[in-house]
């Protein structure tokens, strides 16, 4: 195996799990903004999906995540490193990235930077909001990175 088949495998695994994952979400965000008024939960389901800042956020995601799925399957196939260990790496990587680019956009709309208001934010909504990011996307790496080292010992065997 070539190192450029092993980085196609680790993009297009981790590619499809992070597809997954974000397909569960929203779908799980539509449910949730559909409950009482059908329609107009799907009005405002749109209106929070289709907005420059949800492109940025998805750019932002799927762009990651094919630099670093390359290397994650470049790592668990060429050179045989743990899949935890590769998770742990990227995942974080992947996190702070969409983190800081809400944060940025949530500290540009305020105007003023406000230290006392920034460590309420930072508490109550940037500190969560890295967690929930984080572990969701742990769950699809993790089964990302196992398909692609069972992938790995396929093609051994």
């Amino acid at each position: 195996m070539t190192t450029i088949e092993a980085k196609k495998i680790g993009r297009k695994k981790t590619f499809k799990a992070t597809l997954v994952l974000l397909a569960i979400l929203l779908l799980l965000l539509m449910v949730s903004e559909t409950r009482g008024d059908f329609a107009n939960g799907i009005l405002f389901f749109i209106r929070g999906v289709v907005n420059i800042h949800a492109l940025i956020i998805l750019l932002i995601l799927f762009g990651s995540t094919y630099l670093f799925g390359g290397q994650a399957g470049e790592e668990i196939l060429m050179e045989k490193k743990n899949v935890l260990l590769v998770v742990l790496k990227y995942v974080p990587i992947i996190s702070l990235a969409l983190c800081f680019y809400a944060m940025a956009v949530d500290l540009l709309r305020a105007g003023a930077f406000d230290f006392n208001e920034f460590k309420i934010q930072a508490t109550s909504f940037y500190i969560p909001l890295f967690a929930k990011t984080a572990f969701s996307l742990f769950l699809a790496w993790l089964w990302a990175t196992t398909r692609i080292k069972a992938v790995g010992n396929r093609i051994v065997e």
